[in-house]
């Protein structure tokens, strides 16, 4: 009797599937918008309709011209910085002294001032240039502090401009 008791289940459960299916097909293939409630339906209720927007570009994704765009909002200022323009917001440049230690990878130096060694990143352009540069030689330089994304506590220097002194 077991035996049975089992097959009733598992062809209840087989049903049960196949009935969860059809109903799923049905509804991703119903062409009715999922916001509407199916008519003769009295159980749903009163469902809010999502409201239509209508100035939305057809399937050629052109807007026409003579629809109204929304307005354009302010854009960070350009700022010229070694003759590239960058679309980056305007930042304050620091200026130190120090002694220049050298760079410390493909990408950053050291230079120590009063307040302790500072890394500062570099660009490939100044590649050549700090490479003409002397270790051990006392600089005036210019660095900009970047926040690091995701943690604003976080900075990060960027060299501007560096000059060897005259001793």
């Amino acid at each position: 009797m077991m035996n049975s008791s089992k097959r009733k289940k598992s062809k209840k459960a087989a049903a049960g599937a196949v009935l969860l299916a059809v109903m799923l097909a049905t509804a991703a293939c119903s062409g009715a918008n999922a916001n509407k409630p199916a008519a003769g339906n009295d159980q749903q209720g009163n469902v809010e309709e999502s409201p239509v927007i209508t100035d939305l570009p057809e399937e050629t994704g052109v807007i026409d011209p003579d629809v109204s765009a929304p307005e354009p909002t302010a854009e960070p200022e350009a700022t010229v910085d070694n003759g590239t323009a960058t679309a980056e917001p305007a930042e304050a440049v620091k200026v130190n002294e120090g002694i220049y230690s050298g760079l410390s990878d493909s990408h950053s130096i050291e230079i120590e001032t009063a307040a302790g060694a500072i890394p500062l990143q570099i660009t490939d352009e100044m590649k050549s240039d700090l490479e003409a540069l002397p270790d051990d030689a006392k600089v005036k330089f210019e660095y900009t502090e970047k926040a690091i994304e995701g943690d604003a506590s976080a900075k990060q220097y960027w060299l501007v401009s560096i000059a060897q002194m005259k001793e």
